[in-house]
């Protein structure tokens, strides 16, 4: 076998004292006719039993048993080892999905060997685990992450437009029916109004004419005048706190959402 499966590696040889080969770059024990059956010692991220490698792409070996377990030989291992472990913890205080966890895991391979993260950071790994989340089309807004993981929002900012341009990432856009149907569930409004506000955002065409706003800010100020069109009392302060954003940004994005649906009427 002249390449790794796992790594990709070329530095492949055979350890003539116990008969296998090993890969000399992530240290996977890989034999001529399979893989090893020897249990690994790694057990991050599993909290069951096994045999074989476990690969995770949130450890600095890929969660393959090794020869070289415990060791790392390197300043960007080391760095690896740490920003990974930071990433865990944020992706764990967010609760996300251990696709967006392996997802971030992938992105921070990336920024270190492309030397963007020279150190480990919580910013960076927020960062890693918000673009991990986009990715993925989570409902993530920049605000929900900051304050999850107590980073200011102008810091993380910075860190996820570092990433994005240094790795050429496209980010997709937020989906603003998505903070409608969050916003709604918040407030434990029925489908009927959570529909008039889609049809809200929709007819205004609010996606075009207010793309320079928050979609939070948006989708809140939708949910809002659904719930004054249905006659359901409900105060500005409630529908911020549900979506996130401040009751001033909220009052200045209904105005201008009013101004739309107003101007839309009377062209219709």
């Amino acid at each position: 076998m002249s390449r790794c499966p796992f790594c990709g590696a070329v530095d492949v040889f055979l350890d003539e004292r116990v008969g296998e080969m090993v890969c000399g770059g992530c240290g996977a024990v890989i034999e001529e006719k399979g893989f090893s059956t020897e249990p690994t010692q790694k057990m991050l991220l599993s909290s069951g039993g096994g045999v074989g490698p476990r690969v995770t792409k949130l450890l600095h070996d890929m969660g393959v048993g090794t020869m070289r377990s415990g060791r790392l030989s390197s300043p960007e291992e080391r760095l690896m080892t740490r920003v990974l472990s930071d990433v865990f913890w944020v992706a764990d205080k967010v609760g996300v999905p251990k696709a967006v966890a392996e997802k971030a895991g992938e992105l921070a391979r990336k920024a270190v060997a492309s030397k963007l993260i020279k150190r480990s950071r919580k910013p960076t790994a927020a960062a890693l685990v918000y673009i991990a989340s986009n990715h993925h089309g989570l409902c993530k807004t920049v605000e929900d992450m900051a304050s999850t993981t107590d980073v200011p929002v102008n810091q993380l900012n910075r860190e996820i437009g570092k990433i994005i341009f240094g790795l050429r990432i496209k980010v997709k856009p937020l989906d603003a029916f998505r903070f409608i149907e969050r916003i709604a569930k918040n407030l434990e409004l029925d489908a009927e109004t959570t529909d008039a506000a889609c049809q809200i955002f929709s007819t205004s065409n609010a996606g075009k004419k207010l793309s320079g706003r928050k979609p939070s800010a948006v989708s809140a100020a939708a949910v809002y005048l659904a719930c004054k069109k249905r006659k359901i009392k409900i105060t500005l302060n409630r529908v911020a706190e549900a979506g996130g954003i401040s009751v001033l940004t909220l009052r200045k994005t209904v105005y201008l959402l009013e101004a739309i649906l107003e101007e839309s009427g009377k062209r219709g």
